[in-house]
């Protein structure tokens, strides 16, 4: 049986308050949403950003790069695209398609920002779906006090604010599961069809979210037990669901099918044994990776103590177990089996975890309120309420601070004031807001050596590229680059964001630690940035400054005079041929 309802005063009220913490979590934010613009710190945004650009410029629906897959993700960039290139035109900001094109590889933030509010929205309505969730399965208190911890969550907050697959994928699992709530419930067609909607809308987004069906699945069995079903029309129903499911996955993102090779090869490049920083280790070592990390970060310490009690006033809730527990343990076990860890593979429990800690907050609330003093019973409950929201709130905070103040945007503003106009610099971060400097500066791009940046950018960089350069390395960086286009990376400045990650794991990654020796050796470090709690946040960055024997890139005339070629594929194939000079 459920646990006993608390009463609240009016479900005015109810929506009130709701209201409230919708708007904190939106302004929170917001606030830092434009952190590191129009430099890109998070790595992995460019991916996203270029597969919802390349739909605009030629013009079709195809993402060409099906990895997360992100496509539901890459449809919704494109869409602002649009209504960012057809405000520029009317406002006379842009000229013309190549105009925009110009405009957004000089300042990615044009579409980024957009891009990153998108996803903020898409946030706080998976925050109402929690609450509602939550509400339904419990009471309307928990539902309250689950938005409230989702609102204030560091890691929450974190993905918010980034162009990434992970929050909208969440977003659709919490739909599933409402709709999956409502077909145990009441047994409608349209409620399980709203259910394999969402988890299709969820797999397109991003592919271990078909564990999502198994909401559907538990609704269902849930209802065979309780004797509403027969068991051969639940088989029936759960067969019709998984066709569907895969029916509407065609429909939302037909070139999953069509670009079924392409599927394949980018699946396969996500697949990897090993990755700098966040190779992980086996099942267990992995689960007590999160749980002792990602988990009290998105919870705190407090939180994540009440969270068991919420598990077991919960585990007598055969609907909680059915639509919420089940795929819930299903995704952290999944994330936990690979051979890789990344805090943002726990997104999709922490709304799970948020639920539990509600529903242990609201019970010991109401028991505070029968068992203690009335004098007493309030301040006992603040204290709880303290307890577990006073240090989310202080991490956000610091979070925050540490993003609009990244290590890498200070290696680029030493730049700015220190070396010479005519210097050339080699970095290895999207240094974006070096655009506009009176540098020249390379990029580390794996086989392919270092290239001229603004040449890339001219070039408009393309994935296929991309993907050839890396040659199946997960970096790009100085470390990765081909032992014999190393000289293609000489420079006056060298800005190394890599170095530190690459020297604690060396054993690993020998071969890169030793090109980093080398080239450190041979300069003379003129500056350092370190990450430091609530203040600065990234990556150690070091400035390393050559004699002037060290000559820009050798290639860097040779690429010129077919870098600007209006298609992605025919620069690539220049790039391609460059090499081989």
């Amino acid at each position: 049986m459920a646990p006993t309802a608390l009463r609240f005063p009016t479900p005015s009220l109810h929506r009130i308050l709701l209201a409230a913490i919708l708007l904190a979590a939106l302004v929170v934010r917001l606030d830092t949403v434009a952190f590191g613009l129009p430099a890109l710190t998070d790595q992995d945004e460019l991916m996203f950003e270029l597969g919802a650009y390349r739909m605009i410029e030629g013009g079709q629906l195809n993402p060409q790069w099906f990895g997360h897959p992100a496509t539901t993700t890459m449809y919704l960039l494109a869409l602002i695209d649009v209504a960012v290139l057809g405000l520029g035109l009317a406002t006379g900001r842009f000229e013309s398609i190549e105009g925009f094109a110009t405009a957004i590889y000089a300042d990615p933030g044009i579409l980024v920002l957009p891009h990153r509010i998108a996803i903020v929205l898409v946030a706080v309505a998976g925050i109402a779906l929690a609450c509602r969730l939550a509400s339904r399965l419990f009471d309307r208190p928990t539902g309250l006090a689950t938005a409230a911890i989702l609102a204030a969550s560091p890691v929450h907050i974190a993905y918010s604010q980034v162009v990434r697959s992970d929050m909208m994928a969440t977003v659709f699992m919490l739909a599933a599961m409402l709709c999956a709530l409502a077909y145990g419930r009441r047994g409608t067609l349209r409620s399980l069809a709203g259910g394999v909607l969402c988890v299709a809308l969820a797999i397109t987004t991003k592919w271990p979210f078909a564990l999502a069906f198994l909401s559907l699945a538990g609704a269902l069995v849930l209802r065979w037990r309780s004797g509403v079903e027969t068991g051969r029309r639940t088989l029936i129903l759960m067969v019709a669901a998984a066709v569907g499911t895969l029916a509407a996955m065609v429909a939302i993102s037909p070139f999953l099918l069509i670009e079924w090779n392409t599927v394949i090869a980018n699946l396969y490049g996500e697949v990897q044994p090993y990755h700098l920083g966040a190779t992980g280790g086996g099942l267990l070592d992995n689960a007590w990776w999160y749980a002792s990390g990602p988990f009290p970060r998105g919870l705190g310490l407090a939180g994540l103590t009440l969270a068991p009690i919420g598990a077991g006033l919960a585990a007598r809730h055969r609907e909680f177990v059915a639509v919420a527990l089940v795929p819930g343990v299903a995704m952290f076990v999944l994330a936990s089996s690979q051979n890789i860890v990344w805090e943002r593979w726990i997104l999709a429990v922490v709304p799970l975890l948020a639920m539990l800690t509600g529903l242990a907050l609201v019970r010991i609330a109401a028991w505070a309120g029968t068992a203690l003093r009335p004098a007493a019973a309030p301040l006992a409950a603040g204290a709880l309420l303290a307890a577990v929201f006073v240090p989310l709130v202080l991490a956000s905070l610091a979070d925050g601070r540490e993003r609009m103040n990244d290590t890498r945007l200070m290696a680029t503003a030493w730049l700015r004031a220190n070396a010479a106009p005519d210097s050339t610099i080699f970095i290895e971060h999207f240094a974006f807001d070096l655009v506009d400097s009176p540098f020249d500066f390379v990029f580390p791009l794996g086989v392919l050596g270092c290239r001229d940046a603004r040449e890339l950018l001219d070039g408009r960089i393309d994935n296929s590229l991309v993907e050839s350069a890396r040659s199946g390395r997960t970096n790009i960086d100085f470390g990765t680059v081909a032992p014999d286009r190393i000289d293609t990376c000489r420079a006056d400045y060298a800005v190394l964001s890599q170095q530190a990650r690459y020297a604690a794991e060396k054993e690993r990654f020998p071969q890169e630690w030793a090109q980093y020796e080398k080239l450190i050796a041979r300069g003379e470090q003129v500056a350092e940035f370190l990450p430091k709690r609530g203040v600065a946040g990234g990556w150690p960055v070091v400035i390393l400054r050559f004699p002037h024997g060290e000559l820009r890139p050798l290639e860097q005339k040779a690429t010129k005079a077919c870098s600007r070629s209006p298609t992605g594929s025919i620069w690539a194939s220049c790039y391609l041929k460059s090499v081989q000079l």
